[in-house]
């Protein structure tokens, strides 16, 4: 590994150390590995006519602009002192040279379609001209709060990405931090291979649109009329630090309060279904047949509708201080209910959902749309009533 640390630097917005280095081509895509390609879950491989250029410049050994990357949170504590020690005696540098060159330590913010031709380059069987090296950043911060004003505002001002690519970057690099922070949390993606078979397990997707319908207050994600839907993704962005690290933290601690009770509701749906004849299957854990749809209620609250209309709700409803402590309150009744019910009980009026749901004409309305309307409603009724009004009344209450 012939990696150089050519300079050192801390950010005195966020007094985040920060490591310049060198290496070549080969190293550097041994540094990143193949799971750099964990950041491009649902999100498209671009294909613009530049990037064949770029292509064509990289194989004739062009230098390409710097490209950033995240120490892991979990990873910072082990490599800061070395930095620290590189900052007194550059005697040092080889060390934290050595640290910053561990495979699997890494996580791209800022140069994932240019590994992508690199990586391209490699498998054809592409020697790299000698000498042709990459110019790297590695930021090492392991400050939650830190690192999520770091990608979610000063990556919005390089260039041009959704907030949604934003998020998937966020909470790749932040997945290993969140799990540990709340018991049994487990979020796996596409490419982990694995389906949800127990409670507390929450595809990545479905939590990214969670925190994303939390931080814009609404259940649409995907609005036709593109001002309004630009307009709500800067009130999201134009936030200080402080406020995005507060919000980050409340969406925590409701995050936790959802993982006890997908706990319950597991424990009490696992072994009904119900038959939905003609419907599409929402749910994880569905079988099909010609005529009827099989809809397990134990995976109800990891459908990526119950997730985002859920944590939209909380945002929409809390708007006040004077209204947030009845979603507490509303939220810690239904745990403490749940504990008390036995199997074959429907304590989240889930039956009367359904029949309110498929009386929605898919010919008339978007069915979808639907669904996620009457979600949000019921779920801020019920916070409306501080958990005292039973879910079944809430989703009669909302269709109305």
């Amino acid at each position: 590994m012939d990696l150089k640390v050519i300079g050192l630097a801390r950010d005195l917005r966020t007094s985040t150390p920060v490591a310049y280095a060198q290496l070549p081509v080969s190293d550097y895509l041994e540094v990143v590995g193949d799971e750099f390609e964990n950041f491009s879950i649902q999100r498209r491989r671009e294909n613009h006519k530049a990037y064949q250029r770029l292509k064509l410049d990289i194989k004739a050994g062009a230098l390409l602009p710097s490209i950033t990357l995240a120490v892991k949170p979990d990873k910072v504590a082990g490599i800061t002192p070395l930095f620290e020690a590189a900052e007194r005696d550059e005697a040092g540098l080889g060390a934290l040279a050595n640290a910053l060159g561990v495979h699997g330590n890494v996580d791209i913010l800022d140069g994932l379609q240019r590994t992508y031709i690199m990586t391209d380059l490699k498998k054809e069987g592409h020697g790299f001209v000698p000498g042709q090296k990459v110019l790297v950043e590695f930021w090492l911060e392991s400050d939650l709060k830190k690192l999520i004003y770091r990608i979610i505002i000063l990556n919005a001002g390089q260039k041009p990405m959704s907030i949604r690519h934003q998020l998937e970057l966020l909470f790749m690099s932040l997945k290993t931090s969140v799990e540990q922070s709340i018991d049994g949390l487990e979020i796996y993606t596409e490419r982990d291979n694995t389906r949800r078979r127990r409670a507390k397990k929450f595809p990545l997707s479905a939590v990214v649109s969670g925190y994303q319908a939390y931080i814009t207050s609404s259940a649409e994600l995907q609005k036709d009329n593109v001002i309004a839907n630009q307009l709500i993704e800067n009130s999201a962005l134009d936030s200080s630090e402080e406020e995005i690290s507060n919000q980050f933290s409340r969406f925590s601690h409701y995050l936790s309060q959802y993982a006890d009770l997908d706990e319950q509701v597991y424990r009490i749906y696992r072994n009904q279904a119900v038959e939905d004849e003609g419907a599409e299957a929402e749910h994880e854990g569905v079988e099909k047949n010609a005529r009827v749809t099989q809809v397990n209620y134990a995976s109800w609250l990891a459908s990526e509708n119950v997730i985002m209309a859920f944590f939209a709700a909380i945002a929409q409803f809390s708007s006040s201080d004077a209204k947030s402590h009845r979603v507490d309150e509303a939220i810690s009744a239904l745990v403490t209910e749940l504990k008390s019910v036995t199997d074959g009980n429907d304590p989240l009026g889930l039956d009367v959902f359904e029949q309110l749901r498929a009386g929605n004409n898919p010919r008339r309305v978007n069915v979808g749309l639907a669904t996620r309307k009457l979600l949000t409603n019921g779920f801020k009724e019920f916070f409306r009533e501080s958990g005292e009004m039973p879910l079944s009344e809430c989703w009669k209450l909302a269709a109305e």
